[in-house]
């Protein structure tokens, strides 16, 4: 075991490493030919590609509870949101079917993505802070679902992200909308996300495996009254938390989500290529300046020269340690307490759900 101060040395070159993956995944999926931006013509679904690409690169997997799928039609899936890492595991688990609502924050952060997301009409971002007028609100969201290849909606109920053991209470804006639009919803449970990308901790891992539970859809149109409805939600929420929690992580079939078929139009496709073009010559510039600034600091000395050497170590240990060593456990007595409180509340349930998953082979 080693001192948290040193595994967090450790664990930081894989972490910016991680993160550089997500930031630049449109051009590295690109530039490795996931992402085939030359097909102009026919089915072509970029989200996919790039979902492949990002999952190729961290090496996760996910394992499917025994239930129902993700829904296909009209849907405003519910996920539980971890960290970053969420951007593209929950993508992934839904089969791109649906538009992520996330903060304009998030564009800000990661605008190489974010700004091909758009341009294909892929992501939502909104601010927070400025929604005053809810229905109105609520009437952007409808316009964008219409114009948009995916009409579908993937949102954080719990309002922000949260590693503690035991969910969030549930906000209510978005069950509104889709209460006030007569949709379906469906909650989505993914548990280990936090481990693949951790910005709370400074850690990337490779290779994790992934527990994913889908509950049966809830169709809002059958409750006439929304705290009814949003209390069928809480309790459908609360039972899928604790039975996804509750699983091991082996004995479970992969998930294999489905992903549709899109066709983008050309000023789609124009806006898209601009927008990988863009970020694609900023990301060579900064490589070109990058490799110039190592070349110089090499031969500028024996210093320079052991700088560099040590730098490339640093980060092939962080690499192998991300793909060979196990996320550290919580430390702290925050971390210990919430530990215990979560188990306290939530010991009887787990119990009660690994006792009625059904046994693997």
């Amino acid at each position: 075991m080693l001192p948290p101060l040193l595994r967090a040395l450790l664990n930081l070159p894989a972490y910016l490493a991680g993160v550089s993956v997500l930031f630049w995944c449109f051009q590295g999926a690109a530039l490795t030919g996931f992402l085939k931006w030359w097909r102009l013509s026919g089915p072509r679904s970029d989200v996919q590609a790039v979902l492949d690409y990002l999952k190729a690169a961290f090496r996760y997997r996910a394992l499917k509870l025994p239930g129902p799928d993700i829904a296909e039609g009209k849907v405003v899936y519910l996920f539980n949101h971890r960290g970053w890492g969420d951007f593209f595991i929950d993508m992934w688990v839904s089969g791109a079917r649906a538009r992520p609502l996330s903060r304009r924050a998030v564009g800000m952060a990661f605008p190489a993505f974010t700004s091909s997301l758009m341009s294909i009409k892929s992501i939502l971002l909104f601010n927070r802070a400025g929604v005053k007028d809810t229905e109105k609100f609520n009437r952007w969201l409808d316009t964008e679902l219409a114009e948009g290849p995916q009409n579908s909606l993937l949102v954080y109920p719990e309002g922000t992200r949260s590693q503690k053991a035991q969910s969030l209470p549930l906000k209510r804006g978005m069950l509104r909308y889709a209460f006030s639009r007569k949709l379906p919803v469906q909650v989505v449970i993914t548990a280990g996300k936090e481990e693949v990308l951790n910005e709370r901790r400074r850690w990337a891992h490779l290779g994790r495996t992934l527990v994913t539970g889908c509950s049966e859809v809830l169709e809002s149109a059958q409750f006439e009254d929304f705290e009814e409805f949003a209390g069928a939600v809480q309790r459908l929420w609360d039972e899928q938390w604790e039975r996804v929690h509750a699983a091991p992580r082996s004995g479970f079939p992969p998930l294999v989500p489905r992903f549709p078929e899109l066709r983008y139009s050309a000023a789609i496709l124009a806006s898209e290529s601009a927008a990988l073009a863009l970020w694609t010559a900023v990301l060579a510039a900064l490589t070109y300046g990058g490799v110039r600034l190592l070349a110089r600091l090499a031969v500028a000395g024996p210093a320079g020269r052991i700088a560099v050497v040590a730098l490339a170590l640093w980060t092939a240990a962080s690499l192998a340690a991300a793909a060979l060593l196990p996320p550290p456990k919580s430390r702290g007595a925050g971390a210990k307490a919430a530990s215990s409180a979560a188990g306290e509340a939530q010991g009887a349930g787990r119990a009660a759900t690994v006792a009625a998953l059904p046994k693997q082979d």
